[in-house]
């Protein structure tokens, strides 16, 4: 077990969003007899709430990889949602989910040697990690093949009135000088919250495998006797989010596996969903490049697949990308698109727009390494 730094960029985290001084941090779990001339699979494993990169090591949750053979990126998430926080519409300070996929991932990739195939890619997640996982896992479609929630927050449209405050709560905002009502998630109810909600997002998902898991609030073998908030939490919010996530899945076809159990939110009940999930197996076989996908975003910039996109300006609604062959329809974003394929033909175009994109070259994403843009022929 290593703990490295992963600086994030100027204005994307500031300080007082993290729990110790200097810059984020992550603990790396390194496979025995680990050889840098050697490639191997790669998981990162996203903390919950009022964790951060070292709990998992801290709480004894890191045991069960020893064997996997995989090298375990624990990054820094903070409480920070694993979202570019809407903040009045800035949409940063902090901002998570650019940090983790375009500082972590590429910091990782230029640091470890990473089996480069999608099914050897996992993002896994305990709680508001598995949020993290659900949500950035279809930022990232065409890295990760398989993606797991463990007791996931994998619905925050759920009572969303009260709920998104809530979250603003736990992240003790107001207290960091952020008095946005609706800091993280924006207006309960509009675009940049369900731009958000991993619920209304889970076709970005229709060629990945997910494992998803939860608790009931009954308690468990692992832990009969649990606080009445782990109780509470398991199965007033986690089991009912579970449940319509997962109706929510199965009716975009997804591959899904679903395993509800009893437990609460406790650290014992986390050690045994880890081990399930592991033995479902987090490095299987998955299409490298759909012949058709379809994403729904509202970030400004992003990579699906083997094509990157850059908005002019921050979009204004749930943008919908979806492509056939060589086909590209972009709808209404509010601003003009760039997209950039991985062999850097480029196409700059106003929305709504269909786009014909003769060039499809697979690309790793992030690399530190970028493609020169030239025009489409």
């Amino acid at each position: 077990l290593a703990t490295i730094e992963i600086p994030a960029p100027a204005g994307e985290i500031a300080p007082h969003w993290l729990s110790y001084p200097g810059p984020p941090r992550a603990d790396v779990l390194l496979p025995a007899g680990y050889n840098r001339r050697t490639q191997y699979p790669l998981v990162v494993f996203l903390n919950g709430l009022d964790f951060d990169y070292a709990s998992y090591a801290n709480y004894g949750l890191t045991a069960p990889f020893d064997h996997l053979g995989a090298i375990v990126v624990m990054p820094e998430g903070g409480n920070g949602w694993y979202t570019d926080w809407w903040n009045d519409g800035t949409r940063g300070d902090p901002s998570w989910e650019s940090y983790e996929l375009d500082t972590v991932i590429p910091a990782v990739l230029a640091r470890y040697p990473v089996l480069p195939e999608r099914g050897e890619h996992a993002l896994i997640g305990i709680s508001m990690g598995g949020l993290g996982a659900v949500y950035l896992g279809g930022r990232l479609p065409g890295f990760f093949g398989s993606v797991a929630t463990l007791s996931g927050f994998v619905d925050t449209g759920l009572n969303g009135a009260a709920l998104q405050p809530t979250m603003a709560l736990f992240s003790q905002a107001a207290l960091k000088g952020d008095d946005d009502p609706d800091p993280v998630d924006g207006p309960p109810g509009g675009f940049y919250a369900a731009g958000h909600d991993p619920a209304l997002l889970v076709g970005n998902l229709a060629h990945t495998r997910v494992f998803e898991t939860t608790g009931t609030g009954v308690p468990s073998r692992a832990e009969p006797r649990p606080t009445q908030f782990e109780t509470l939490e398991e199965r007033s919010v986690i089991y009912p989010m579970n449940e319509r996530y997962h109706r929510a899945l199965v009716a975009a076809h997804v591959d899904v596996t679903y395993q509800v159990h009893t437990g609460n939110h406790d650290i014992p009940d986390f050690l045994a969903e880890i081990r399930a999930m592991l033995a479902w197996g987090l490095f299987e076989p998955v299409v490298a490049e759909p012949v058709s996908w379809t994403d729904r975003t509202v970030a400004t910039t992003g990579q699906l697949w083997d094509l990157d996109y850059r908005f002019a300006a921050p979009p204004t609604r749930v943008v919908t990308f979806h492509q056939r062959g060589t086909t590209l329809t972009i709808s209404a974003a509010g601003s003009a698109v760039t997209i950039t394929t991985g062999a850097g033909c480029a196409v700059h175009s106003a929305t709504p727009a269909t786009v014909h994109l003769p060039d499809r070259t697979p690309v790793s994403p992030r690399r530190p390494e970028a493609v020169a843009r030239r025009p489409c022929r």
